[in-house]
């Protein structure tokens, strides 16, 4: 027997065994190909660069020496204080989820309140204001599609339309703890409600905990591929705390936003948000705003059957003076189209605002431009640049990350087909 000759046939099959099972392990499971500094059009961080953008700098506090938030996971009681759902139900206490807020909101405690939900679908917004405690909303269904709170809002609308459309019956009326926040809306003499109203769920409160439920906005491809914002979700509160939750819609689905009372984006105001676990679809801007949001292990999903071209995931106004925006970790990005998607723009809503996204250690799979994957900005139409940097005498990279004269939209170490640096055209 030639043991030589059985040593090297063994040796072959083993090693095109490995190269098969190399060549045949999906995009998302191979170890990322990003290295940085990458390119203009797609700006990749160091490992050193990378540490500091994590969620303990993203929950920094504005006031000096507050120590940063520090999450903990939510925590559902026995027993909730009230419980929505079908009438005659044992143990209901309100059939409407308003209904079971403006009772918790009217009790004018510090204490966490728990608000449980009922598997079923709940037509109608729901609009929770500044309150000296907090609230927790979750979901007593197996899954977060058994609860489902929607509607269909267009920023298109007008006032008078709109009026009628959330406010059936007096839901809000003058004394009520919502009516603020409605009357901001109906008031108006513009043509249209625009989108700081579109909501189906309106939220001021810090400290909200929402859990296991679905929020859509209903308006979906019902209407043209313009500007039709129909937020799903809006929340303007600090130390907001979103887990296993599905937020559904087309344009600027999830909005978070720094306003206050007065409905308008403020200047000396961060609000902190935790997304976990959760999924997010839209077409244009699925998350805008401004304020710091750090997800994790979550899904964005870019749909595209009513606008037949680009979306975007990322849409932040964050002020060129605020170091963190936006943070994706562990999450998974998709996107229906031919490689048209892209990860986000900076929302110029003025000269103040440099959006700030980074995505690392995430998976972006098929569907988004590989050649561009971040856009040029909304509104100021300020073309996308990246900052590459410089490399001094020992090969280091060196650049500020905060560079006005460029934009602040990073990644690090994610993997699959749609997270290729592409060398660009000369």
């Amino acid at each position: 027997m030639n043991t030589f000759s059985v040593s090297r046939l063994s040796l072959a099959l083993l090693l095109g065994a490995t190269l098969t099972a190399c060549s045949s392990t999906p995009a998302d499971e191979q170890p990322s190909a990003q290295i940085a500094p990458g390119t203009a059009a797609r700006p990749v961080l160091t490992a050193s660069e990378a540490e500091n953008f994590d969620a303990a700098h993203y929950f920094l506090s504005m006031t000096p020496n507050t120590a940063p938030w520090k999450p903990s996971a939510i925590n559902i009681p026995a027993k909730p204080d009230f419980v929505v759902g079908p009438a005659g139900t044992a143990g209901v206490t309100h059939t409407t989820i308003q209904a079971a807020v403006d009772a918790a909101i009217t009790r004018h405690t510090s204490s966490r309140q728990y608000i449980a939900i009922m598997p079923g679908e709940y037509q109608g917004t729901v609009y929770i204001p500044i309150a000296p405690g907090s609230l927790t909303l979750y979901g007593t269904g197996e899954k977060a599609a058994d609860v489902k709170i929607s509607e269909a809002i267009d920023s298109e609308i007008d006032p008078v339309s709109w009026r009628r459309l959330v406010n059936p019956a007096g839901k809000y009326m003058p004394g009520k703890p919502g009516w603020y926040m409605f009357d901001k809306c109906q008031s108006k003499r513009a043509a249209t409600v625009g989108l700081m109203c579109s909501a189906v769920f309106w939220s001021q409160s810090n400290g909200l905990q929402l859990q296991n439920l679905t929020i859509a906005n209903n308006l979906g491809d019902s209407v043209d591929a313009g500007t039709h914002q129909a937020v799903a979700l809006r929340s303007d509160g600090d130390q907001v705390q979103i887990n296993n939750v599905n937020i559904l819609g087309r344009q600027n689905t999830f909005f978070v936003t720094n306003s206050s009372i007065q409905n308008t984006l403020q200047n000396d105001r961060q609000t902190r948000t935790l997304v976990t676990n959760s999924y997010i679809e839209g077409d244009v801007d699925l998350v805008s705003g401004r304020g710091s949001v750090v997800f994790d292990n979550t899904d964005f999903h870019v749909v595209n059957s009513r606008t037949q071209q680009e979306g975007y995931v990322f849409a932040p106004a964050t002020l060129s003076n605020i170091y963190f925006g936006f943070l994706a970790t562990n999450s998974r990005f998709t996107a229906a189209g031919d490689n048209v998607a892209q990860l986000g723009r900076s929302l110029d809503i003025d000269s103040n605002v440099n959006g700030q996204v980074v995505i690392r250690d995430s998976v972006i799979n098929q569907g988004f431009n590989v050649e561009k994957p971040w856009a040029d900005s909304a509104v100021s139409k300020r073309a996308f640049n990246g900052n590459t940097g410089s490399q001094n005498e020992k090969g280091e990279i060196q650049r500020d990350l905060n560079d006005a004269q460029f934009n602040r939209m990073w990644e690090f170490n994610n993997r699959g087909v749609g997270s290729q640096v592409v060398a660009p055209n000369k």
